[in-house]
């Protein structure tokens, strides 16, 4: 998995322009982090205990959610509400550019 930053609420970026790479908003409610995953990476099937919306901005992935698999790109938004098993493949040559937002925050 692709290594971001470590930030906190003091210290994160508050405007995440399309250049700005791995960095995360911090609210009390909500995370809001952007990443890159690399073709090749996978995430096997897990949980959290927080909601998740995911929205690609670049890039294809293959995403199941809850037994319910599809092709993403960018624009697509996958849900995952939480406890909700999910889990991804990176498809193509393609870095994958994603943005996940978390509620409630997991890092306070």
């Amino acid at each position: 998995m692709t290594t971001r930053p470590r930030t906190d609420a003091a210290t994160c970026t508050k405007i995440v322009t399309p250049e700005t790479t791995n960095e995360d908003i911090m609210l009390s409610s909500v995370a809001v982090y952007v990443f890159s995953h690399e073709p090749g990476e996978v995430a096997e099937l897990h949980t959290h205990d927080e909601h998740h919306v995911l929205v690609m901005r670049a890039g294809r992935m293959r995403w199941t959610v809850e037994g319910e698999t599809i092709d993403a790109e960018a624009g697509t938004v996958i849900v995952a509400p939480a406890g909700t098993r999910h889990g991804y493949e990176v498809l193509g040559d393609e870095t994958v550019r994603i943005l996940c937002i978390e509620s409630p925050n997991p890092e306070l």
